[in-house]
């Protein structure tokens, strides 16, 4: 039995008790079920090595939070200023959380609980968010259109300033003349790129360096949901009468308008909310209004004239995973440790802390410090309010450079030796005898 497996996480509007199921994609089985309140649309999030999960409530302006091999949630308070519209965490460094209330954009840091920032550049209300694979930029997508590419160092320059002006985008990547139902990023670095999909019948393909349009796919129904594969070489578009398309970017079509008529398979009754792919590639997972939550296997169908017959992707039904819950809110799809979930104790390396309404500098606050935690502390190159220094600039000579690393050196073991006092002291504040 193979440890790692294609997980698929699913989330549906009439869930009940148990709000979150994970399926194993291969064989159809039910591995987990988390307890809780109904999940928020677009708010499920995994957090760290696959060591939590996160989702706003559906009707409470309030965020659940789940260990992995725990069935109940944590008893921890995270309080927002609204009703969660959607969310996303960062995958690498420190962990941030993005979450869009009405028109506003909200940043936190999930180990301290403090709001670094809002960002209100939207005029109706945000409908995804998006981490790039780096951590460094998310995306936007709103009602009214919009697509924005935010920088997480414009929110910490503006947490560093008393007089500083409202937070700008890094891009403005276009407008389409609907609302925005989709997000997805290709993991492929600098020459990855952002697909936005909406209810204008178009999703539209934007370089994430240039911040320019690359391609604008044109289809004959609205888009209700959006996916591409880890290289970005396929599309996977899902349209609110229940078909899912395929579109083959490589090789590389003209830049411009592409037309994907005719090129969808139905696979649900009714809109297509959620589409997921693996990590091979090979297997697609849709969910839909219908309640239901299906597998499917890519196949090549020849189409054309004997004397010009191409090859397009086409939908093959392998197991149907879930359903009679109600429409499906939230769908993941990745690899997990089927040992992760069965485990009694699970040594997590992330701490959550509650949230903080508090935008002043974080130079201020207190620091909260976890004794009896499991987590592990991130080294301050880590930090992203960490500013390094050369201690050798300005030193020309060896000797004073010498001169100077044996400096630091006698400050350092003198620091160690008051933090250990420090720490006793607190210890035994805390603890007690």
């Amino acid at each position: 039995m193979e440890p790692l497996l294609d997980g698929v996480i699913v989330a549906s509007q009439n869930s009940g008790a148990e709000c979150v199921q994970v399926y194993d994609a291969g064989t159809g089985t039910l591995l987990k079920s988390y307890r809780g309140t109904p999940c928020a649309y677009s708010t499920l999030c995994t957090l760290g090595n696959r060591e939590y999960l996160l989702s706003a409530q559906r009707d409470k302006p309030l965020l659940q939070a789940w260990i992995m091999n725990q069935y109940e949630s944590l008893q921890l308070r995270l309080v927002v200023p609204g009703k969660v519209s959607c969310m996303d965490i960062n995958c690498i460094g420190p962990k941030y959380c993005v979450i869009g209330i009405d028109e506003k954009v909200y940043l936190y840091k999930l180990t301290t609980g403090r709001l670094l920032g809002v960002a209100c550049r939207h005029y109706q209300p945000v409908t995804c968010l998006k981490f790039t694979p780096c951590g460094n930029y998310f995306a936007s997508g709103g009602e009214d259109g919009f697509v924005y590419l935010w920088a997480m160092s414009s929110f910490v320059d503006a947490l560093h300033k008393h007089d500083s002006l409202k937070i700008q985008p890094h891009f403005t990547l276009g407008q389409h003349s609907d609302k925005v139902t989709g997000l997805t990023i290709t993991s492929s670095g600098t020459k990855g790129f952002l697909v936005s999909s909406s209810l204008d019948h178009t999703a539209r393909v934007f370089d994430l360096v240039t911040g320019e349009t690359l391609y604008d796919l044109v289809t004959d129904r609205s888009v209700t949901s959006i996916a591409c594969n880890t290289l970005g070489s396929q599309i996977f578009l899902g349209h609110d009468n229940g078909t899912a398309g395929v579109v083959n970017l490589l090789p590389h079509p003209p830049i411009g308008d592409v037309e994907v008529f005719k090129l969808g398979t139905k696979c649900h009754e009714d809109a297509i909310r959620c589409i997921a792919v693996t990590t091979s590639g090979n297997q697609v997972i849709t969910g839909g209004d219908d309640g239901e939550v299906k597998v499917w296997s890519l196949t090549n169908v020849a189409q054309g004239t004997t004397s010009s017959t191409a090859k397009h992707p086409h939908f093959a039904l392998q197991r149907l995973l879930h359903t009679g819950r109600g429409p499906v809110t939230n769908l993941m799809s990745y690899k997990i440790d089927r040992e992760t979930l069965g485990a009694s104790e699970l040594n997590v390396q992330e701490v959550l802390a509650p949230f903080v309404q508090d935008q002043t500098s974080p130079f201020f606050a207190a620091v909260v410090v976890p004794i009896r935690g499991r987590g592990q502390v991130l080294s301050h190159e880590e930090d992203l309010f960490y500013q390094a220094a050369d201690i050798r600039s300005g030193v020309n000579t060896t000797e004073g450079q010498e001169e100077c690393l044996s400096d630091v050196k006698s400050m350092a073991t003198k620091l160690k030796s008051v933090n250990s006092e420090l720490y006793r002291f607190a210890v035994k504040s805390i603890l007690g005898d």
